[in-house]
Protein backbone atom coordinates (compact mmCIF):
# COMPACT_ATOMS: atom_id res chain seq x y z
CA UNK A 1 0.00 0.00 0.00
CA UNK A 2 1.43 3.38 -0.93
CA UNK A 3 -1.24 5.73 0.43
CA UNK A 4 -0.17 7.63 3.53
CA UNK A 5 -1.65 6.45 6.80
CA UNK A 6 -3.86 8.91 8.61
CA UNK A 7 -1.88 11.49 10.53
CA UNK A 8 1.25 10.66 8.57
CA UNK A 9 2.19 13.45 6.14
CA UNK A 10 3.48 12.56 2.71
CA UNK A 11 7.23 12.53 2.39
CA UNK A 12 8.78 14.12 -0.70
CA UNK A 13 12.28 14.35 -2.08
CA UNK A 14 14.13 17.55 -1.21
CA UNK A 15 14.56 20.07 -4.01
CA UNK A 16 17.75 19.45 -5.97
CA UNK A 17 18.11 15.81 -4.90
CA UNK A 18 18.50 13.49 -7.88
CA UNK A 19 19.29 9.83 -8.41
CA UNK A 20 22.86 10.95 -9.17
CA UNK A 21 23.37 12.75 -5.86
CA UNK A 22 25.89 10.78 -3.78
CA UNK A 23 24.37 9.87 -0.42
CA UNK A 24 25.61 7.79 2.50
CA UNK A 25 23.93 4.39 2.62
CA UNK A 26 21.90 5.29 5.74
CA UNK A 27 20.25 8.13 3.81
CA UNK A 28 19.93 6.25 0.54
CA UNK A 29 18.06 3.35 2.15
CA UNK A 30 15.42 5.80 3.42
CA UNK A 31 15.22 8.00 0.31
CA UNK A 32 14.79 4.86 -1.81
CA UNK A 33 11.28 4.55 -0.31
CA UNK A 34 10.31 8.22 -0.63
CA UNK A 35 8.02 8.69 -3.62
CA UNK A 36 5.77 11.62 -2.69
CA UNK A 37 2.82 9.33 -2.01
CA UNK A 38 4.00 7.44 1.06
CA UNK A 39 3.66 8.87 4.51
CA UNK A 40 6.31 9.08 7.20
CA UNK A 41 5.14 5.89 8.91
CA UNK A 42 5.19 3.82 5.73
CA UNK A 43 8.61 5.11 4.67
CA UNK A 44 9.89 4.29 8.16
CA UNK A 45 8.39 0.79 8.06
CA UNK A 46 9.86 0.06 4.62
CA UNK A 47 13.28 1.42 5.63
CA UNK A 48 13.23 -0.38 8.97
CA UNK A 49 13.57 2.75 11.09
CA UNK A 50 11.45 4.68 13.59
CA UNK A 51 8.96 7.18 12.09
CA UNK A 52 10.52 10.07 14.04
CA UNK A 53 13.84 9.35 12.30
CA UNK A 54 12.45 9.98 8.79
CA UNK A 55 12.22 13.83 8.79
CA UNK A 56 15.80 14.38 10.04
CA UNK A 57 17.14 11.92 7.47
CA UNK A 58 15.23 13.64 4.66
CA UNK A 59 16.68 16.95 5.90
CA UNK A 60 20.18 15.44 5.80
CA UNK A 61 19.55 14.30 2.22
CA UNK A 62 18.61 17.91 1.39
CA UNK A 63 21.91 19.08 2.89
CA UNK A 64 23.80 16.56 0.76
CA UNK A 65 21.92 17.72 -2.34
CA UNK A 66 22.73 21.36 -1.60
CA UNK A 67 26.41 20.55 -1.11
CA UNK A 68 26.53 18.54 -4.33
CA UNK A 69 24.93 21.42 -6.24
CA UNK A 70 27.30 23.92 -4.63
CA UNK A 71 30.36 21.88 -5.64
CA UNK A 72 29.36 21.89 -9.31
CA UNK A 73 28.78 25.64 -9.54
CA UNK A 74 31.48 27.94 -10.90
CA UNK A 75 33.59 29.63 -8.25
CA UNK A 76 32.50 33.18 -7.55
CA UNK A 77 34.71 35.91 -6.15
CA UNK A 78 32.97 35.54 -2.79
CA UNK A 79 33.52 31.78 -2.76
CA UNK A 80 37.19 32.22 -3.67
CA UNK A 81 37.59 34.68 -0.78
CA UNK A 82 35.92 32.25 1.64
CA UNK A 83 38.15 29.36 0.49
CA UNK A 84 41.19 31.64 0.79
CA UNK A 85 40.24 32.49 4.38
CA UNK A 86 39.94 28.78 5.17
CA UNK A 87 43.40 28.05 3.75
CA UNK A 88 44.90 31.04 5.58
CA UNK A 89 43.42 29.73 8.83
CA UNK A 90 45.20 26.43 8.22
CA UNK A 91 48.59 27.47 6.85
CA UNK A 92 48.93 31.18 7.48
CA UNK A 93 49.38 34.01 4.96
CA UNK A 94 50.87 31.67 2.35
CA UNK A 95 47.38 30.22 1.95
CA UNK A 96 46.40 33.22 -0.15
CA UNK A 97 49.12 32.40 -2.66
CA UNK A 98 48.07 28.75 -2.81
CA UNK A 99 44.50 29.66 -3.79
CA UNK A 100 45.64 32.38 -6.20
CA UNK A 101 48.00 29.94 -7.93
CA UNK A 102 45.23 27.35 -8.36
CA UNK A 103 42.83 29.97 -9.72
CA UNK A 104 45.47 31.29 -12.13
CA UNK A 105 46.38 27.78 -13.26
CA UNK A 106 42.80 26.65 -13.92
CA UNK A 107 41.31 29.90 -15.20
CA UNK A 108 37.69 30.98 -15.41
CA UNK A 109 34.79 28.58 -15.01
CA UNK A 110 36.49 26.44 -12.38
CA UNK A 111 34.05 24.57 -10.14
CA UNK A 112 34.21 24.61 -6.36
CA UNK A 113 34.93 20.89 -6.35
CA UNK A 114 37.96 21.36 -8.61
CA UNK A 115 39.23 24.31 -6.58
CA UNK A 116 38.95 22.42 -3.29
CA UNK A 117 40.62 19.32 -4.74
CA UNK A 118 43.54 21.26 -6.19
CA UNK A 119 44.05 23.25 -2.98
CA UNK A 120 43.81 20.13 -0.80
CA UNK A 121 46.42 18.39 -2.97
CA UNK A 122 48.94 21.02 -1.84
CA UNK A 123 48.30 20.47 1.88
CA UNK A 124 49.58 17.86 4.31
CA UNK A 125 47.12 15.32 5.70
CA UNK A 126 46.76 17.23 8.97
CA UNK A 127 46.25 20.48 7.06
CA UNK A 128 43.60 18.87 4.85
CA UNK A 129 41.65 17.81 7.95
CA UNK A 130 41.86 21.33 9.38
CA UNK A 131 40.93 22.77 5.96
CA UNK A 132 37.81 20.59 5.80
CA UNK A 133 36.82 21.69 9.31
CA UNK A 134 37.18 25.33 8.25
CA UNK A 135 35.10 24.72 5.11
CA UNK A 136 32.36 23.00 7.11
CA UNK A 137 32.30 25.78 9.68
CA UNK A 138 31.61 28.22 6.83
CA UNK A 139 29.04 25.96 5.17
CA UNK A 140 31.19 25.40 2.10
CA UNK A 141 31.73 21.65 2.40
Amino acid sequence: MTAPTSGSPRVTWPAGLTDDTPLPFALWRVMHHVDGRRGTEEVARLAGIAPQDVPPLVAQAATWANRAAQRTQPVTEATARAVTQCVIAVMGPMGEFVVDDVLDELGDGITLSTLLSKVAAQLSEAQVQAFVRQLRARGIA
